[in-house]
């Protein structure tokens, strides 16, 4: 891979971009109840805080790559973050006629949405031909280290790539008839939350996909940061909306179990000997 910096007009972009999904999220996490504002329909209050929790991620996505400033470092966290908008303007399109185009939130839904899948899929297909050649390898990338993952944590790691695009398509191809598969009582998931949910799932799934093929430990660094950041805040989700998870079947606690089954992910991809 011919490997470079990544252009100011990115490496800017990336920056306000995880500064406002930071704000976004954390308020969500803190005060579910302001989803009104924030978003452009209702949510229960689980899933609103799910959904703050799944735009943390893009936070350190986003931030480490412009730090690291280094395309083969953010080239993995750039398909993470453009699969996800790609599939949240989808959803939105399914739904075109359920959205108040009086409200600047939707336009900054569809609007801020499709300029953001414009900049990333540009930054990942052009990357190699932009910024500057690397002159230096910083030392937390652990440089050409080859990322040391068994046979069996390969095979792990596409098989959770396979769950989690089954997850991902049924909610997004089923809507609001997939509420057996979902975390809350019967009837709460909406047709719109369903296929929004898709979005961080069938991105995921991707990324643990492509982890399972990588050959250097700083291709999957940043993602595995990324996967553990959500694990940490889809966890804290569930202790604190512990009462409302209540699957309609057993199928629903698969649903539940994805914050901690990407924080092990993420935990072991970050530890030392991955890497070394």
């Amino acid at each position: 891979m011919n490997d470079r910096t990544l252009p100011l007009w990115l490496r800017l972009f990336m920056t306000g971009m995880a500064l406002m999904q930071l704000v976004f999220g954390v308020t969500l996490l803190i005060n579910p109840a302001a989803i009104g504002t924030m978003w452009p329909w209702a949510m229960t209050s689980i899933t609103a805080r799910l959904l703050g929790a799944s735009a943390l991620v893009s936070v350190p996505l986003a931030l480490l790559s412009v730090f690291f400033n280094r395309y083969s470092a953010a080239r993995l966290p750039m398909i993470m973050i453009l699969a996800y908008r790609v599939l949240q303007v989808a959803a939105g399109l399914v739904h075109f006629g359920q959205f108040d185009f009086a409200d600047p939130v939707t336009w900054n839904y569809f609007g801020g949405g499709i300029l953001m899948m414009i900049l990333l899929a540009v930054g990942i297909l052009r990357g190699p031909h932009l910024g500057q050649p690397i002159t230096n390898s910083p030392k937390w990338l652990r440089g050409e280290a080859a990322l040391n993952l068994t046979s069996g944590g390969r095979g792990a790691f596409r098989a959770i790539g396979i769950f989690f695009f089954v997850l991902g398509v049924a909610f997004f191809v089923l809507g609001k008839q997939a509420g057996w598969l979902w975390l809350e009582s019967e009837g709460l998931l909406t047709g719109l939350t369903a296929r929004l949910f898709a979005s961080p799932v069938i991105g995921l799934a991707l990324a643990a996909w492509i982890i399972a093929a990588s050959k250097r430990w700083r291709e999957v660094g940043i993602p595995a940061a990324g996967m553990a950041t959500f694990g940490i805040a889809g966890t804290l989700t569930m202790a604190l909306e512990f009462a409302n998870v209540q699957p309609p079947t057993g199928l629903g606690y698969l649903a539940a179990a994805v914050p901690l089954i990407l924080l092990a992910m993420g935990i072991y991809l970050l530890s030392a000997k991955r890497g070394f």
